[in-house]
């Protein structure tokens, strides 16, 4: 097969989806595909600042990089007045202003999509709610190429998804592939598209190597007997962390073997916490890091934490399976999707804090129980959440895509 991925950012930007696009990209050129990505030249969503090479050949695939207009702080208001009065009256004539507030808007995307369409026998768009789906989703249109989209939904945060020409693009596509089971199930309830497939994020094991717990320790300053807890995230308002950290304080207060390491890019929420938290014995801090510290951090603790309101995955809970550790996320549609609470990890409510220390106490007061919760996870990750597997779907979604459109070309024709 001939692919076009086209996605907001790609590796080395660092995301969710980011990850799923580059980790399926690579797996898709080794089985023999051609596989090209057109994105933008951004690391930072929150600026779009065009820093990358315009042409890259990672791993099998050609990278096409595209400049884009930055987001200043003018684009953002533009974005928060669109998205205030589109909600206030539903009315279409504010969406310009979420298209050109969201990003990134990439002058020369369409025109070369148009251009160079017929070398592809599909386009697969990653990511609904940044402005390069709508461009990518109407260049393939007119060049009447069959559309795979995964959107990514964030069921909980409706101005991610819930606009009118976001909602043309998932409509419009021949095929949608999720990444969980629950939002298959929403965009179904919704009537926004019939033909879903759950497809999911996964991981290569291999890039998830054996690092010794105690010398990962070493690395952050944390005790070698200590019960650690990490936090792994960009510290947003809607990541879980204060409730992490509430919850951390009123367990130090029993349990003074207890230690908080918070690993992940620090934003004006988490810089205000941090203030309000100062002086807290066992807190550790770290902004963002290498993937060489972000795997010793998975190594080096007993438990992930991350209560997240705003997930349509959340592929930070493989990445702490792989080494075999508990999680904690949080009870939303999507997160409970992967995570069986119970077994594999618990799942709390965004404001139950008191559950959430209940949790972190039995994990540290039972390490027997707490690995066997991650030699659950392992086992769940290894069954079904790796880059080969969520690939095997994603191949055959595209294969059986291409065929149906061809066959209504085919029939058309006759007609």
């Amino acid at each position: 097969m001939r692919l076009l991925h086209v996605t907001h950012q790609y590796r080395p930007a660092i995301g969710g989806a980011e990850k799923y696009i580059t980790d399926l990209s690579e797996e898709l050129a080794r089985r023999g595909h051609q596989v090209d990505v057109f994105t933008s030249r951004s690391m930072d969503y929150r600026t779009w600042r065009s820093e990358l090479p315009r042409f890259e050949q990672l791993d099998g695939v050609s990278v096409y990089r595209f400049s884009s207009l930055p987001r200043t702080q003018r684009v953002w208001r533009t974005l928060a007045y669109g998205l205030g009065n589109y909600w206030r009256t539903k009315s279409r004539r504010y969406e310009p202003f979420i298209f050109y507030g969201n990003g990134p808007i990439c002058p020369l995307m369409f025109p070369l999509i148009l251009r160079y369409g017929y070398r592809y026998d599909l386009i697969h768009i990653n990511n609904l709610h940044y402005s390069h789906a709508p461009i990518a989703y109407a260049a393939a249109r007119l060049r009447r190429l069959p559309i795979v989209i995964t959107p990514h939904v964030h069921a909980e945060q409706l101005q991610t998804h819930d606009v009118g020409y976001m909602l043309s693009v998932l409509r419009g596509s021949d095929a949608v592939l999720t990444v969980t089971k629950a939002e298959k199930e929403y965009i179904a309830r919704r009537g926004w598209n019939r033909d879903v497939v759950v497809g999911g994020n996964g991981l290569r094991l291999d890039r998830f190597p054996f690092l010794d717990q105690q010398q990962s320790r070493h690395r952050f300053g944390l005790p070698e007997d200590g019960f650690v807890i990490l936090f792994l995230g960009r510290k947003t308002d809607y990541k879980g962390l204060d409730m992490c950290l509430e919850a951390f304080s009123a367990l130090r207060q029993k349990r003074q073997n207890a230690h908080f390491l918070a690993v992940g890019p620090e934003t004006n929420f988490s810089q205000a916490l941090w203030s309000r938290y100062n002086g807290l014995e066992g807190l550790v801090v770290c902004g963002a890091v290498s993937d060489e510290e972000r795997l010793a951090a998975l190594a080096a603790c007993d438990v992930l934490v991350m209560p997240s309101v705003g997930e349509a995955f959340g592929i930070v809970y493989l990445e702490a399976w792989a080494y075999r550790k508990p999680v904690v996320g949080a009870k939303i549609a999507s997160v409970s999707s992967v995570i069986s609470d119970g077994e594999d990890g618990f799942l709390v409510g965004p404001r139950e804090v008191t559950l959430l220390v209940q949790h972190l106490t039995r994990l540290a007061d039972n390490p027997d129980m707490a690995r066997t919760i991650g030699e659950r996870g392992r086992a769940k990750l290894e069954k079904r959440y790796t880059v080969e597997r969520i690939a095997d779907i994603v191949e055959g979604v595209c294969a059986c895509t291409m065929r149906r459109a061809r066959f209504l070309v085919a029939e058309s024709n006759v007609h």
